[in-house]
């Protein structure tokens, strides 16, 4: 199958403990923003989450979908709770660029949820998320 040129794929690597295999790829603007995303999720800090946002983001998940910064911020604000920072482990499995989209696949452990299985997509336009779909197999702690 032949990949397209604006498809960013440069290395694979196993990892050393588990041999998942994951995909290293060269940043461009798209992948900045997601990585300034998912570095502000794991930090707890709720408004830079938000500041990748526009009055015109859809955030689309398994049990809603939510339409701007408002319905947004109550949707991430309410996932962190179950995110402590420096109790949390949250691993990045892979991701595929191309031009404005987006797709990641990661997993994560907290002290209240496991998910063994997250998966977003984004159209990311002018800097910021515009559209944004995720799901994920989350099994919740007692």
């Amino acid at each position: 199958m032949k990949k397209s040129n604006s498809l960013v794929q440069n290395a694979y690597y196993k990892e050393q403990n588990t041999g998942a295999t994951k995909e290293i790829l060269q940043p461009d603007a798209s992948s900045g923003i997601i990585m300034h995303h998912l570095s502000s999720f794991r930090d707890n800090d709720l408004e830079a989450v938000l500041s990748d946002y526009t009055n015109e983001s859809v955030l689309v998940t398994q049990d809603a979908t939510y339409k701007g910064p408002g319905e947004i911020k109550a949707f991430f604000a309410e996932l962190m709770t179950h995110f402590p920072k420096q109790k949390s482990s949250f691993e990045l499995d892979k991701m595929v660029t191309n031009d404005e989209l987006v797709y990641i696949i990661w997993h994560a452990n907290t002290p209240s949820l496991d998910v063994s299985l997250g998966s977003d997509t984004f159209i990311v336009k002018d800097g910021k998320i515009l559209r944004q779909t995720f799901v994920g197999l989350m099994k919740f702690i007692n």
